[in-house]
């Protein structure tokens, strides 16, 4: 938009106005461009100062994440660790102590009603008397559930969050290299890039045999001679590689280090010593389990249920 703003925008309505307004189109666009030229600097440079800005915010939460710890859950222990950014300072508290809850907020503005969904986690910290709160913005409360679903899962059912895709597994796709990496990089463009490829060929890929209406009807895209034109003019016009290169940056800032202590508490034990749910627990969540599946509730009405809420 700055670009667009700055440069093709007075053109464009120079000549507009040339062709529209004066009966010789030359001499009236060189007349109007130097003005619409200077009218079109200050919302251009605003739009760059906006960008700037938005530019700056991503800068800035890339070096806090570099400073702070993130949560450690530890299944075998059945505990998770809170190590404070400033203090340095190493809680571990024991799993079934841990208070999570999920918020939603509405608010009514001049341009209409907006909601904000979070999802938190307080951990109590009985030396110090106090409790720790982590909160974590979402994007509804299913993300939040969700979130909270697959913290459950790992620490009480130990399902694997490394699980294969099950839609590639089914294709019999298995992935290699930079497919097994599990965040965005530089290498994301290529595997974007790849794709878009694959499904810019959808037209001839399997659907050969089939007639026009055949391929409109089970949704193959029409035969072009370049299917990828407007992946790359969506990647032109976010400067190519600029998104994927702060993504590798970011990664490469990662978290700091944590302590020696919460790396031996890390370390994995024998499983003759891993510790066990308590009584009550299991059956709330075996509580939990019935009220959904025998009664197909949902989950935050089965924990009404089991007087978990």
């Amino acid at each position: 938009m700055v670009l667009m703003t700055a440069f093709a925008l007075p053109v464009v309505m120079s000549l507009i106005l040339a062709l529209t307004s004066s009966p010789e189109a030359g001499e009236g666009f060189f007349d109007t461009i130097g003005f619409m030229y200077d009218a079109s600097t200050m919302p251009a440079f605003y739009a760059a100062c906006c960008i700037a800005i938005y530019f700056s915010g991503i800068v800035s939460n890339v070096r806090k994440q570099a400073k702070t710890y993130p949560l450690r859950f530890n299944r075998q222990r059945r505990e998770v660790c809170f190590v404070d950014s400033k203090t340095h300072r190493v809680l571990i508290v024991p799993w079934e102590s841990v208070v999570a809850w999920v918020s939603n907020s509405q608010a009514v503005t001049s341009y209409g009603a907006t909601r904000q969904y979070g999802f938190g986690i307080g951990l109590e910290d009985e030396e110090q008397d106090r409790v720790h709160f982590i909160t974590i913005p979402q994007f509804s409360d299913a993300h939040s559930l969700g979130l909270w679903a697959a913290i459950r899962n790992y620490m009480e059912e130990g399902q694997l969050v490394d699980a294969p895709d099950p839609w590639l597994t089914a294709l019999g796709l298995f992935p290699t290299g930079d497919r097994l990496k599990n965040y965005e990089g530089l290498h994301s463009f290529g595997l974007e890039r790849e794709d878009a490829r694959y499904m810019g060929k959808m037209d001839v890929v399997g659907g050969e045999d089939l007639s026009p209406e055949d391929q409109e009807k089970y949704g193959f895209s029409g035969r072009t001679p370049w299917p990828l034109r407007w992946w790359y003019v969506r990647r032109v016009l976010t400067f190519w590689k600029m998104p994927f290169m702060l993504a590798e940056w970011g990664h490469r800032k990662g978290r700091p280090v944590f302590p020696e202590q919460v790396q031996a508490w890390s370390e994995p034990l024998p499983p003759e010593q891993w510790a066990t749910p308590s009584a009550a627990l299991l059956k709330a969540n075996q509580q939990v389990r019935n009220a959904m599946d025998s009664q197909g509730a949902t989950f935050s009405a089965a924990c009404k249920e089991a007087g978990l809420h």
